[in-house]
């Protein structure tokens, strides 16, 4: 059996879904400050079949389970830039506050038809590693210029890191972000900054199955519904921080034979529209606002808000109209625990447990999943085989990392395309690999 676990501001929900994913049971209690005591009281709850569980999967979002962020070191490999391009210069007020990040621009780096543009500066990054020690930081984010062709510098600056500042934490641009330098630094430091709430709700997650007498592994939502292991987490929370609607919306058009549909997901402070079509969410194709609303361009869900503690009915009907708008030829459904008092179709018990549990019932029935683009330059077509190959055989190690049961991965989907503004040769490979949660792994 395997077990889903919805931890959100008002209740929280666990699911225990048999070998055959159907619901064995369910739990639905009041939330608590404490992320460990929330779900031991929910444990409680659904009783002794849980013990039972070969996983663990918990969906929560940073909103919902906030924690204070951590200061970051940031480190741009790369040629001088004007002001405006400086690190941090697109960041919102609050955030660069928050943060309080230490910057420094060294040379060196690569372009993305792979030649080099300069040697690392090693002492530059040194003397930056040595300030950042002195001040008592040791959360460093990376990010060089032409890192997803070239990542030789980033790792070379992490070493240079790594022996200034035993034990420090460091994020690399290349397994982060996207090809934009600008959104992969932003990602990259926004890991970073996420290092301290992600340890801390692995931690008190872990420590609540362990009192309950689970030894199943956890795993934690990403925010596209896939799954990753809570280490896997612990190093890059920031594809994870708002996977409740993904969840909730892919469970409930599951749920309702729906290829596509608009899944309007009620929560306790706001009404979240997002479309999924044949299963898959509906992914932003623009960089956006991502945690601690700095931009950022990972491909997560595109979901769309309206703040709903003030409004009145008419105007959460308004809002729905118009994402029907935007969404054509979709079916319209419901899920989260205001749904009722939002329109959904239906009464009684069954829509009720159906709407508060589609979130934690699909994490539970999820798979691991990673996303890993890479940009290759090659001279003919029998190069690139050999590298797409290479690409591939990154993405399965990745997802084996992620929690997947080696025997069960796999590629998902891949694609690859001629960068049309660069020379000959420059390609971007996109590869999902996927696998099943491993089993037999302690929490």
């Amino acid at each position: 059996m395997r077990l889903g676990i919805d931890l959100g501001r008002a209740t929280c929900v666990a699911t225990l879904l048999d070998r055959d994913g159907r619901l064995a049971a369910h739990a639905v209690v009041d939330s608590t400050a404490g992320t460990a005591e929330s779900v031991r009281r929910v444990l409680a709850e659904l009783g002794p079949l849980a013990s039972g569980a070969e996983s663990v999967a918990l969906v929560t979002d940073l909103a919902r389970r906030p924690h204070a962020v951590r200061r970051v070191a940031l480190v741009r490999i790369a040629s001088g830039s004007h002001p405006a391009l400086a690190p941090l210069a697109d960041w919102p007020a609050p955030a660069r506050t928050a943060v309080d990040a230490l910057t420094a621009v060294v040379a060196g780096g690569g372009t993305v038809t792979g030649g080099p543009a300069a040697p690392l500066d090693r002492s530059a990054v040194a003397a930056f590693a040595r300030q950042a020690r002195a001040a008592d930081v040791s959360a460093f984010a990376v990010c060089a210029a032409g890192a997803p062709t070239h990542p030789g510098p980033e790792l070379e600056a992490a070493a240079v890191l790594a022996d200034v500042v035993p034990g420090a934490a460091i994020s690399l641009s290349h397994e982060i972000g996207s090809a934009g330098l600008r959104e992969r630094e932003n990602a990259t430091a926004v890991n970073a900054a996420l290092g301290d709430w992600a340890a801390h709700l692995a931690t008190e997650a872990a420590r609540a199955l362990r009192s309950a007498g689970l030894t199943a592994p956890l795993f934690f939502a990403r925010d596209d519904g896939g799954l990753v292991s809570a280490e896997y987490f612990r190093c890059y929370p920031v594809i994870a921080t708002v996977p409740t609607t993904a969840c909730a919306a892919r469970g409930a058009a599951a749920a309702a034979g729906a290829g596509r549909a608009l899944v309007v997901d009620a929560g306790a402070r706001a009404v979240r529209c997002l479309a999924v079509v044949d299963g898959e969410p509906e992914r932003a194709v623009r960089p956006g606002p991502g945690p601690l609303a700095v931009p950022v361009h990972l491909g997560s869900p595109d979901i769309h808000e309206y703040d709903s503690r003030q409004a009145e009915p008419e105007d959460l009907a308004r809002f729905v109209a118009r994402q029907r708008e935007r969404a054509a030829d979709t079916e319209l459904v419901y899920t989260g625990g205001g749904a009722e008092l939002i329109g959904a179709p239906g009464a009684g018990a069954d829509l009720r447990t159906r709407c508060l549990t589609d979130a934690a019932r699909f994490a539970a029935s999820s798979i691991c999943r990673v996303d890993h683009e890479q940009f290759v330059v090659v001279a003919g077509r029998a190069e690139f085989e050999q590298r797409l190959a290479a690409v591939r055989d990154h993405a399965l190690s990745r997802v084996v990392a992620a929690g997947a049961a080696p025997d069960t991965a796999h590629i998902e989907s891949i694609s690859h395309a001629p960068v049309a503004y660069l020379p000959a040769g420059v390609h971007r490979v996109t590869v999902r690999a996927a696998g099943r949660p491993a089993a037999g792994v302690p929490a």
